[in-house]
């Protein structure tokens, strides 16, 4: 067993430029498309959020069914690296130190900050390159404990943010969608979670260069064209949506802007510079629209003066905790320890990495499973890497 306190930070957390490698689409049936079929575009007028009775976000919610994880996500971004480096790569296969999704890096990087999240990651080594996912049986299983607790108003809350995607986007740009898909789509109820769009990102912190899986929620104007010549990186036209209830007290500022603390640490691994927040009332009706540029977030909340944790008052203000730089020093020191843990001559070992703030809030800890537990990761036909991509590699 290793351990990564938490406390750490890397001296060397220089960033490297986050730069699109390609793309993919997953469509209602889970079918996964190596094209940007489910690319949608923003659009959302100001008059729309200002018309009488306002929009409400939780509109059509006895028909939607959320999907847990279909399984196969790491399957499809496998399928989109594995093309890239056929067709956009000259055959060679991509430079990197870790294969993994924006979410897991996210949740470690803010982890000192937001030490109640619980995770759970399977790693395994395949072509001198780590691959981690998270562990489907664990993410399961606390989705099951918190659907068990879960009322009326929080599943309302989790609908409106689907919602909310949903009557600002478009699939196809405004100049070319009718004036009856623009004006239906607060009509039209959300069904699932399946279709997204995803980005397959180029990237790295101090040494250890990064591909990073992203869903990307639309697209703010255009998306540049790269097979057609555009040299313009497609991420920086990204958008990443939220919705929020309405600030109305010191509390609800606070957790708001603990919020755009994650948000931006999700925006910020992949290059997406522009978040759009929906702020919603109790009833569910969205009542305003901000948009907040990633680069000027830690600068927003740097300036800002919360109240004394102690009191709901306004007085005894104090500086919010730096976050920011320390959570990229944290991640830097972090992905530096485990490229040196991992040795990368031995395909057949997989561990685990966890952190669970009731058993240990001060480490995430790194374990060796056992070669039977091993073994449902690392096999060549069923495991986590696809036959299909492992043939690709030999090649």
């Amino acid at each position: 067993m290793q351990v990564f306190p938490l406390i750490s930070r890397a001296k060397d957390a220089v960033i490297k430029q986050p730069i699109e490698l390609t793309s993919y689409s997953r469509n209602e049936e889970g079918e996964y498309q190596l094209d940007d079929s489910e690319l949608k575009y923003y659009y959302l007028p100001d008059s729309d959020v200002s018309t009488p009775g306002g929009i409400d976000l939780a509109s059509g919610i006895k028909e939607f069914k959320q999907s847990g994880s279909l399984g196969t996500e790491f399957e499809g971004l496998l399928l989109a690296i594995e093309d890239y480096e056929k067709n956009k790569n000259g055959g060679k296969k991509i430079d990197s130190s870790l294969i993994t999704w924006r979410g897991l890096l996210r949740k470690i990087m803010t982890l000192p900050f937001s030490r109640n999240e619980e995770l759970e990651y399977n790693i395994i080594v395949f072509d001198g390159q780590i691959m981690m996912v998270e562990d489907l049986e664990n993410s399961q299983n606390l989705k099951l404990k918190e659907e068990a607790t879960m009322d009326d108003f929080k599943r309302k809350l989790i609908y409106s943010g689907y919602k909310f995607e949903q009557i600002t986007t478009l699939s196809k740009p405004w100049a070319l969608s009718t004036r009856n898909e623009i004006e239906k789509r607060r009509k039209i109820p959300v069904k699932n979670n399946i279709p997204q769009y995803t980005t397959v990102v180029s990237t790295g912190i101090g040494g250890i260069k990064l591909t990073i899986g992203a869903e990307v929620d639309c697209v703010w104007n255009y998306k540049p064209n790269l097979e057609e010549g555009d040299k313009e990186n497609p991420l920086n036209h990204y958008v990443e949506l939220k919705t929020n209830s309405i600030i109305n007290h010191p509390k609800s500022l606070f957790a708001f802007e603990n919020k755009l603390f994650r948000t931006w640490a999700q925006c910020f691994l992949v290059g997406i510079p522009k978040i759009i927040v929906g702020f919603r009332d109790e009833n569910m009706i969205l009542r305003s629209v901000e948009e907040y540029e990633t680069e000027k977030i830690p600068i927003l909340i740097k300036n800002n003066t919360f109240p004394n944790d102690n009191n709901n008052n306004n007085n005894g203000g104090k500086k919010n905790v730096p976050k920011f730089m320390p959570s990229i020093k944290f991640l830097g020191g972090f992905l530096a320890w485990l490229n040196e843990s991992i040795p990368k001559d031995d395909e057949n070992r997989a561990w685990k990495l966890k952190y669970n703030s009731d058993t240990n809030k001060d480490y995430l800890v790194l374990t060796e499973m056992a070669p039977e537990q091993a073994v449902k990761f690392t096999n060549p036909d069923t495991g986590l890497v696809s036959k299909r991509f492992r043939d690709w590699r030999k090649k």
